[in-house]
């Protein structure tokens, strides 16, 4: 999947054995839809005449209360964002095991397994909106209003904000508030968007040499086997052919 940033929003591009498939999101905010189809053909190219685009609209956003007596709401029901990290599908497949693992044993206790499933769940939502937000918090663009905008302080949630301030002295690790048994996104991945997106941490001076070449050999050693391991992998979609032609291998 490509994703590639644009003046109101950002297109996703994803080549599929029979047709490819892209899309632009973008702020109706701070672009017409006219603009936005027009940005969107010169990404795609001279092929755009032959196609039709649809619009999609997307009123972002989730519910307060997602078990309400004897209903749940789980997937779109309960709420959409945007598609950047395909985070939908994650709730909807941990909310579905949520309800299979706490199916209530009777309407006695039915309140209680509700209570607990709604703050996970919102729980769940929250942190969803913290790391779609850092993808746009740490830009340096400011060729258009939505990246101008996507940055300003109070846009940001405080739980992110307090996390990136603490980001700049420390790296993300497991006790920043990632400590549930199934976080959407542990402490890692916020790793890959800071320091892919240029983020700097201020590391404190190593004054032991010998740990500082300790450090320098193991990182070498590991890049040495990810280049050896890679080149003894099948391809992905290699993998995945193998795997519909002929099945999951039996454990």
């Amino acid at each position: 999947t490509l994703s590639t940033a644009h003046s109101a929003g950002w297109t996703w591009d994803i080549e599929l054995p029979t047709r490819r498939g892209v899309g632009y999101v973008y702020s109706s905010r701070h672009i017409s839809h006219e603009a936005a189809e027009e940005e969107f053909a010169r990404y795609i190219g001279p092929r755009y005449k032959e196609l039709t685009a649809r619009r999609i609209p997307i009123r972002p956003g989730h519910r307060e209360i997602f078990w309400k007596k004897n209903c749940v709401a789980v997937g779109l029901a309960a709420g959409f964002l945007e598609p950047l990290e395909s985070s939908a599908i994650v709730l909807s497949e941990l909310s579905a095991k949520l309800i299979a693992e706490q199916m209530p044993a009777n309407r006695e206790v039915m309140d209680i397994v509700a209570a607990r499933f709604n703050e996970v769940t919102g729980y769940r939502w929250g942190r969803i909106i913290d790391f779609l937000k850092l993808h746009y918090v740490l830009t340096k663009r400011t060729d258009s209003q939505f990246w101008i905008d996507n940055v300003a302080p109070e846009t940001v949630p405080e739980r992110l904000r307090n996390l990136l301030h603490l980001w700049k002295y420390q790296p993300p690790w497991f006790f920043d508030e990632f400590d549930r048994l199934e976080e959407v996104f542990p402490a890692a991945s916020y790793q890959y968007v800071l320091y892919g997106m240029g983020f700097h941490t201020e590391v404190s001076p190593v004054e032991n040499p010998d740990m500082e070449s300790m450090a320098a050999r193991f990182l070498n050693e590991n890049i040495a086997i990810t280049k050896r391991m890679r080149s003894q992998l099948p391809k992905n979609r290699d993998l995945l052919q193998k795997i519909y032609d002929f099945g999951l291998q039996p454990i």
